[in-house]
């Protein structure tokens, strides 16, 4: 090796150490699933109302009543609004699909729902007659409403279980997520929080209010009312109706969804990945570079945010006043004899062994995080070293 291809080799090796310390320099503390609640707003989804000719008073009502509108306080879809008139020069990108697509019985209002345009979807997730029925199941449902009520109650994330119908997969699916769940939320470590990350207004909480805990939400293969949701999560992906096995998807933040897990796929190993990431430092802060995809929700994240961290300076504020029936109560609910809301870890603590045993710390590395990491670094070097083969060659 000559000494031109020494200082190549010393100046690529040098630039990849300079590039690559900002990516791990500007590494937030805060976990990933805390990050996604503050900081992300769901992506919007296109939404297109096709017609021909002026809608009557009742379809405008209905109209209005799920248009973004500009204000606070208001629970709307994630979502963009486009109106078709298919007599009034409509926009030749929809008219195409209508062209290809359109019902048999085309006189009535029809609705499409496509994914966000961050997904690069183009086929829509669902299709159906503008009515007040299937708009109340499309943009809203009672298990949606379930996971953001649990994410705003301080559920890290929410694993939603799709099942099969085979009541035999179903359940032994079931006990593994459970299970597991139940000891990630005892053993998995969050990071250290840097104060800077907190004066960022990364962490709109106490750092000791923040805690960690997964939660598992069924839904009935069945389920008319959840017809739609599966529908999102099912067409996330382009292979997932083929599969007659039960699938869970781990939703965190704002109903950010993490890729599926299919039958077999969803075991401990699998399960540790995707709650190591989440519990994990942010090492991403953008979005769109981080796994996963948003679901459709009529939800005002802003004001259940506000709403938690208010229950939670509430909850403070008490503690400070009255310290002695706090901890009372505290102690109460450690051990599961208060009343409301079940604990978030639903494993029974075994008898069988001695109570000062503890379960092992999961400290098992995330490929989602190795990747946001070095995947950069990994492809500039590879560029680095093409170009010094190719310039000895020469």
């Amino acid at each position: 090796m000559n000494r031109h291809s020494k200082k190549l080799i010393s100046g690529a090796l040098v630039a990849i150490l300079i590039l690559g310390t900002p990516i791990l320099a500007w590494a937030c503390s805060v976990p990933v699933f805390r990050y996604a609640l503050e900081m992300w707003p769901p992506d919007e989804y296109e939404v297109v109302l096709f017609h021909q000719g002026p809608l009557n008073k009742e379809q405008k009502q209905l109209l209005e009543k799920i248009k973004p509108i500009e204000l606070e306080n208001v629970s709307v879809p994630n979502m963009r609004i486009h109106e078709v008139d298919l007599k009034a020069n409509p926009d030749p990108r929809w008219l195409k699909w209508w062209e290809k697509n359109k019902p048999k019985e085309s006189s009535e209002p029809w609705l499409a729902v496509f994914y966000p345009a961050s997904t690069l979807k183009i086929t829509p997730l669902w299709a159906g007659p503008f009515t007040e029925t299937s708009l109340n199941k499309t943009f809203q449902s009672p298990a949606r409403q379930q996971l953001a009520k649990r994410l705003q109650g301080g559920d890290s994330a929410v694993w939603v279980l799709l099942e099969c119908g085979d009541k035999e997969k179903d359940q032994a699916t079931k006990k593994i997520l459970e299970k597991r769940l139940a000891h990630l939320g005892k053993t998995l470590k969050m990071p250290e929080l840097k104060a800077q990350d907190v004066q960022a207004g990364y962490l709109s909480i106490r750092p000791e209010d923040l805690k960690l805990g997964f939660s598992l939400l069924s839904i009935a293969a069945d389920d008319p009312n959840e017809k739609v949701f599966r529908e999102i999560l099912l067409n996330s992906e382009d292979d997932l109706k083929d599969y007659d096995e039960p699938i869970a998807f781990a939703v965190f933040g704002r109903g950010r969804a993490m890729p599926a897990l299919v039958g077999k796929g969803i075991n401990d190993d699998m399960i540790d990945d995707s709650c190591t990431f989440l519990s994990g430092p942010c090492s991403c802060q953008v979005k769109r570079q981080n796994p996963g995809f948003d679901i459709l929700t009529s939800v005002n994240w802003d004001e259940l945010l506000e709403e938690q961290i208010e229950k939670l300076d509430d909850q403070a504020l008490a503690q400070t006043s009255n310290p002695t029936e706090t901890d009372s109560v505290s102690n109460k609910e450690s051990s599961g004899e208060a009343k409301g809301e079940p604990s978030v870890n639903t494993e029974k603590p075994s008898t069988d062994k001695p109570a000062e045993n503890k379960e092992e710390t999961v400290v098992a590395p995330s490929p989602f995080m190795g990747w946001i990491i070095w995947g950069p670094i990994a492809i500039l070097g590879a560029g680095i070293l093409v170009l010094l083969f190719g310039r000895k060659k020469a």
